[in-house]
């Protein structure tokens, strides 16, 4: 199979006949990491898993989370996601959605709300309390039963608990803030900030004036908050960046580096190396 970049609903639902997949949805009664690459990637759906029992870590960007049960997971389509398939002990729920799946029809304004509140987080895991629990236990009992009994009208049964869905999700953020801890405003907007430009911009000055802010208080919260300097940050989203791009093999090294503002091929090569341990061209043989 090529080797991919993003992980699309219509190739989960080419390669796993035994999804109960519907147009422009996925629902998944229980989740396997089979159906997941290995290596870092991005999606063209958005995400919300229900882990129902054992625990879980996988990675959104460059943040790690550990997950017991119970807990509820959102992942949007610009965060790049990574799994870690050493530890299956766990049971968890979820429907895969792509954008036009929501936005098919008319959607209130507190929906949008939340919904871009939660997108541009990249990601939010929230520890639900038992009867937090049971309420998304039964939105997805909803979902299962539409899905199953598939009238002209279970699209929208299922768009609707959706619509609950991240209306609560937004809800429990609000609240409690992300599974690991609210983010400071600095650094989610250097967050968010990276994500967007580095694939042209490596400099700390850069993300600096973007902010307003002086680079040394920048890396001072960034540092503070995250446990990495704001270059350490910036340069290993330049590496997840450059792993999605080397995972399609249609791209030369040549194209990969051109795509990420270096200079040549060779000096890609050398940023490459200095902070994975192995060349571009080592790591796309690895696959």
């Amino acid at each position: 199979m090529k080797q991919i970049k993003w992980e699309t609903l219509d190739r989960l639902k080419q390669n796993f006949a035994e999804f109960d997949s519907q147009d422009r949805y996925i629902y998944m009664p229980i989740i396997n990491l089979d159906y997941y690459p290995a290596e870092p990637y991005r999606s063209n759906y958005y995400g919300i898993g229900l882990l129902e029992e054992g625990e879980i870590t996988f990675h959104i960007d460059l943040t790690e989370f550990h997950v017991q049960a119970p807990a509820i997971i959102f992942a949007d389509t610009t965060s790049i996601k990574r799994w870690d398939k050493t530890r299956p002990t766990y049971e968890m729920e979820t429907i895969l959605f792509g954008e036009d799946f929501l936005h098919d029809k008319l959607v209130e304004n507190n929906v949008l709300t939340a919904f871009s509140d939660l997108s541009s987080l990249g990601g939010c895991v929230s520890q639900l309390s038992q009867d937090e629990f049971s309420n998304f236990k039964t939105l997805f009992r909803v979902i299962e039963h539409a899905n199953k009994v598939g009238t002209s009208q279970h699209l929208e049964v299922i768009r609707g608990v959706v619509y609950s869905m991240v209306n609560e999700i937004a809800y429990l953020y609000e609240k409690y803030g992300n599974k690991t801890k609210t983010a400071n405003t600095i650094e989610l907007r250097f967050r968010e900030a990276v994500a967007k430009h580095c694939k042209k911009e490596r400099s700390v000055i850069f993300y600096a004036d973007h902010l307003h802010l002086h680079p040394k208080y920048l890396s001072q919260v960034i540092s503070a908050e995250t446990g990495l300097t704001a270059s350490e940050w910036i340069q290993n989203q330049v590496v997840l960046e450059a792993k999605i791009l080397l995972q399609d093999s249609s791209l030369s090294i040549n194209a990969v580096a051109e795509n990420l503002n270096f200079p040549d091929a060779s000096t890609f090569s050398k940023y490459f190396k200095r902070y994975e341990g192995m060349t571009p061209k080592q790591y796309r043989n690895a696959f």
